[in-house]
């Protein structure tokens, strides 16, 4: 009886943390998904940044900087990290795919893969991304508004789970390169690139890659990789909170159950008079 007095307080916090969660969290899971089928796209290792919704990277309509650009034509994220470092409170990391094939951890049609980062809630309150679409010259993905997912809100609530769905429409062209395939990361093609001096825009496909070979030794199905029709599926970015909200709260009434699932002890009979 002493041990139950014990941990129902004990149990009541569990379950509390449990509820409020959410309220707390400083650690999220970013968990990015090739949503592709065999045969599809792949895109390099995706960057990640949590900032006070003042980190821009591009914007449609504009000239790609030199860090959208390193993206767009070569997956490199190490201009875009240097240019985030300067974000006062921002925190950053890379989601590298599991590595399916041998070469760099790009994400392969149908893998996925986590990381868990630490964030401020006060000063990580935003999410931006970005990664390379390959194969191509420089198709992109990521968002143009730097306030468009909120991750926390003014209090410092967790504002997720928060579920992003690329489409075929949200893959952009950087306008650094022709589209021609030639010199495309990723392809087999070989040949070299022709610099092109465009705004960034909503990209109108890979056309001459379809149907070709990847570095992978795969090949470009020309309708799976044709992410101009209607509804296609690129990306899924998952970001929760860790431990998941309610999680805590299982936990607390498992333990409660348990507790008071047990054997009771027989009343003691009154001795007969004798």
């Amino acid at each position: 009886m002493y041990k139950q007095k014990l941990m129902l307080p004990l149990i009541g916090a569990a379950m509390l943390a449990g509820a409020h969660s959410s309220a707390l969290a400083t650690q999220v899971s970013i968990t990015v998904e090739n949503l592709a089928p065999s045969g599809g796209l792949y895109f390099t290792p995706l960057w990640v940044g949590f900032h006070d919704g003042t980190f821009d990277s591009f914007d449609l309509g504009a000239t790609a900087g030199s860090s959208i650009e390193a993206i767009a034509e070569e997956g490199d994220v190490s201009g875009i990290r240097a240019d985030f470092a300067s974000v006062a409170g921002g925190t950053d990391g890379v989601v590298t795919g599991p590595a399916g094939f041998p070469g760099p951890p790009v994400f392969d049609p149908g893998e996925s893969s986590s990381l868990v980062i630490n964030l401020n809630p006060s000063t990580n309150r935003y999410f931006s991304f970005s990664s390379m679409v390959i194969p191509s010259n420089d198709a992109f993905i990521g968002n143009d508004n730097p306030m468009a997912y909120e991750i926390f809100d003014a209090t410092g609530v967790f504002a997720g789970p928060l579920d992003i769905l690329v489409l075929g429409n949200e893959i952009w062209d950087a306008g650094t390169e022709v589209n021609d395939g030639q010199g495309a990361a990723f392809s087999a093609l070989g040949g070299t690139s022709t610099d092109e001096m465009a705004s960034i825009s909503v990209h109108s496909g890979l056309g001459s890659l379809l149907g070709t070979s990847t570095v992978a030794g795969t090949t470009i199905d020309p309708v799976l990789g044709d992410f101009t029709q209607t509804g296609f599926q690129l990306a899924r970015i998952t970001i929760n909170a860790v431990p998941e909200p309610g999680l805590l709260a299982l936990f607390g009434l498992g333990i409660g159950l348990m507790l008071t699932s047990g054997k009771r002890r027989a009343p003691i009979e009154p001795m007969a008079a004798v």
